[in-house]
């Protein structure tokens, strides 16, 4: 199944759900991610593997949270790509990755994620990561 047959099969999603689209450059664990993520009640809205997929998918499927790898195809990876969702779309992300050196720390506090979850994550730590990012993203602005 192709990428876009998968993001048309998630277009028929409960529109009272948490959007969430992920943004992975390997198939197999980004299925993964949806899987789980499903699991727990979100709805994702379709899955992205490079930067210029990431930007129409948000324009097209107006998500309300990015899960966000790092490393992506092409030449932008995903803290760039976050900071573009940021700027573009007012689109937060929560970083799902096994890079957490300082540097990539550094780098990716800059875009101010929502969290921030190490691979490989359970369950409990997604959803525990998601219900912090969804209140935050809630919470009245001073």
């Amino acid at each position: 199944m192709s990428q876009a047959e998968i993001n048309r099969d998630a277009d028929d999603g409960d529109d009272a759900a948490v959007r969430l689209m992920i943004v992975e450059d390997d198939a197999l664990v980004a299925l993964g991610i949806r899987l789980t993520v499903e699991d727990l009640g979100y709805y994702v809205c379709g899955i992205a593997a490079s930067e210029p997929e990431a930007v129409a998918l948000a324009a097209s499927s107006h998500p309300d949270l990015a899960l966000m790898d790092i490393r992506l195809k092409g030449t932008v990876d995903g803290i760039d790509t976050a900071r573009r969702l940021r700027n573009e779309f007012s689109l937060r992300s929560v970083f799902l990755s096994a890079y957490t050196d300082e540097q990539t720390m550094a780098r990716a506090s800059l875009t101010y994620p929502l969290g921030f979850v190490q691979k490989p994550y359970s369950a409990g730590q997604l959803k525990s990561a998601l219900d912090l990012a969804l209140r935050r993203l809630a919470a009245p602005r001073d």
